[in-house]
């Protein structure tokens, strides 16, 4: 007689149970770093819709831990050349290298912070969970998450989001969420930052507390960060200016390749 078709279901749910979730969430990286975070070379990128290119030609090097501003005129490509080496653009000609591989999205050593995250009004999430979301890059597909409830707690304590865990995002200011999405990179484990104007939106209090959070001496980040004020860009260790489709080094950290304080 041969077994019932529930025994038979059973087995294969337990089979798919205990393998999907296995199953990585996105490719294992390798933890190894070079000199240098960013390498581009003749990076050209043209949006469809438009008949030139944004830019064309554009070279550059970051070192790693290197706080870098990337100025321009508003419509000179800052948004598409972070959202290319985010992988969120994968059209472009020419050669990008973060950590030694090519932009995709996925990568947990890379997170990327737009200008005004869109973030869904009418869905139940919490500051906190959107936090911990940093950790899924770590896990599988469905794998119960144990979340590092000290490394939370410590991020949110350091962005001084600690009172807020159970309030919903979509109650946050704008200050108070871009600061969420910063504990979000950090508990992640993002190496690189790349932000899009990130102290767009936010009131005085909030620019302090990310600005401390950017260039505090424990946190070891490669930064790139797109700004249209001049005054921001002398706190940065270099600074890239884009214009007219072309891209050049108008400050690079002199006699300290890749230690940056």
């Amino acid at each position: 007689m041969s077994p019932p078709k529930s025994h038979w279901r059973k087995l294969f749910s337990e089979a798919f149970n205990n393998l999907f979730p296995a199953i990585p969430y996105a490719a294992p990286e390798s933890r190894e770093s070079g000199d240098w975070a960013v390498e581009v070379k003749n990076l050209a990128v043209q949006i469809k819709s438009q008949n030139l290119p944004v830019f064309s030609n554009v070279s550059f090097e970051i070192p790693v831990h290197c706080r870098t501003a990337l100025i321009g005129p508003n419509g000179s490509g800052k948004s598409t050349l972070l959202k290319t080496l985010a992988g969120l653009i994968p059209q472009y000609a020419g050669e990008i290298k973060l950590f030694g591989s090519e932009p995709r999205l996925g990568r947990s050593r890379i997170a990327y912070l737009a200008q005004s995250p869109q973030l869904n009004p009418d869905f139940p999430l919490q500051l906190k969970r959107l936090v911990q979301m940093g950790t899924y890059a770590h896990h599988g597909w469905f794998e119960e998450c144990h979340h590092s409830d000290e490394k939370v707690a410590s991020t949110l304590k350091l962005l001084e989001l600690e009172d807020l865990v159970d309030r919903p995002v979509h109650n946050l200011s704008g200050g108070q969420l871009q600061r969420g999405l910063l504990a979000r990179a950090a508990v992640q484990g993002a190496e690189i930052l790349l932000l899009d104007e990130p102290y767009a939106a936010l009131d005085t209090k909030s620019r302090e507390i990310v600005e401390n959070f950017l260039f505090h001496k424990d946190n070891s980040f490669t930064v790139i960060m797109a700004t249209h004020e001049a005054a921001d860009s002398q706190k940065f260790d270099r600074v890239l200016e884009i214009c007219d489709g072309c891209l050049k080094t108008t400050h690079a950290c002199a006699g300290h390749k890749n230690h940056h304080a």
